[in-house]
């Protein structure tokens, strides 16, 4: 099986589609030949041994891609990018034997054109299975793509009465600086000085060097540059505090009890579901939050253990982990279903 995948990313789109699809490629790449359609921003990140990566050229990607299909005769083509274009599904459908699926995709012609569609963000939190016209679409967490890791550290993950370790994960580029908001509420936080807190920083963020020029008196603080582990970084943390993206589900799965603060106004319907259910705190979009609000929640779920305990319940029945594993049967079936 033959399988392209189009997903881009970078600091103003985030790196979210990339970080998804890499994780899913590392799960077929034992039995399936990958390409990857991507943009400049994204190709170092992509870059591996095991499959091929194609920056794609900024005129006539259409026409790329439809020459990409057939000369590859590629069976699968995935989209994860944000709004998948109509009118190249329609000539793929048209002119290639080619399967489409569409990731975190809510454009009704595009679904149309697809042959499944896979919402693990989009999806409602109560996952569900269904047909529109000839499109499958699979929505909610039983469907959302972690690292298998993060399967292993739910297994493994004990949530201690003292908070000691704090997870601060606010998206692979941080658009909205909100890491900086949160480092002025830590030093306004007594009960943080003796707390260990790790920001993990992705590789399309500009603000490392500036986040360790303003922690470099704090030993208890540490940033992380692109890392392999989130799952064991997770494992550490007593709280995390996180963007309304895929480091909320990372959270949810684990068990961390977390507090939400989300870069862009489609996160803030996925995290105020997430609290409506008891999972995390929301606090919607972090460029809003007052500097005393911030205060206030980074306190109360750094000092109370009940109200952590409460959030690890409430969460951790919400995302099992073991969506890569129906995503990849998903593809399996319809690879089948083509030969």
């Amino acid at each position: 099986m033959h399988i392209g995948i189009v997903a881009d990313g970078g600091f103003e789109k985030g790196m979210g589609h990339v970080v998804r699809m890499k994780r899913l490629a590392e799960e077929l790449k034992q039995r399936c030949l990958i390409t990857f359609y991507t943009n400049q921003e994204s190709e170092p990140f992509l870059h591996e041994e095991h499959w091929h990566v194609i920056v794609m050229p900024e005129l006539q990607q259409h026409e790329f891609i439809l020459r990409e299909i057939k000369n590859k005769k590629l069976d699968l083509l995935l989209f994860d990018i944000l709004g998948a274009p109509a009118e190249l599904l329609r000539k793929i459908k048209a002119e290639t034997y080619a399967k489409i699926v569409l990731f975190e995709e809510k454009n009704e012609k595009a679904i149309q054109l697809s042959d499944a569609v896979i919402n693990g963000i989009y999806g409602d939190i109560r996952s569900r299975v269904y047909d529109q016209g000839n499109t499958r679409i699979y929505e909610g967490p039983d469907y959302l793509i972690l690292h298998p890791g993060f399967l292993a550290a739910r297994n493994d993950y004990t949530l201690k009465k003292k908070c000691c370790n704090i997870v601060v994960a606010l998206g692979g580029s941080d658009p909205k600086r909100l890491i900086f908001k949160v480092l002025a509420a830590a030093d306004q936080v007594p009960a943080m000085n003796d707390k260990n807190m790790m920001f993990v920083m992705g590789s399309a963020s500009p603000h490392q060097e500036a986040v360790r020029r303003h922690i470099q008196k704090k030993p208890q603080y540490t940033v992380i540059g692109q890392t392999n582990d989130m799952a064991g970084m997770m494992k550490q943390a007593d709280a995390a505090i996180v963007a309304g993206g895929i480091s909320l589900y990372e959270a949810i799965c684990i068990g961390v009890p977390c507090l939400v603060l989300s870069q862009v106004e489609h996160q803030t319907a996925t995290a105020k579901t997430f609290a409506e259910q008891g999972a995390a705190l929301d606090l919607g979009l972090g460029e809003l939050v007052s500097d005393e609000t911030l205060i206030y929640q980074m306190s109360r779920i750094i000092s109370s253990y009940p109200l952590r305990l409460s959030l690890h319940k409430g969460g951790r029945p919400l995302v099992d982990g073991k969506g890569i594993k129906r995503v990849s049967a998903i593809l399996q079936d319809l690879y089948d279903q083509k030969v």
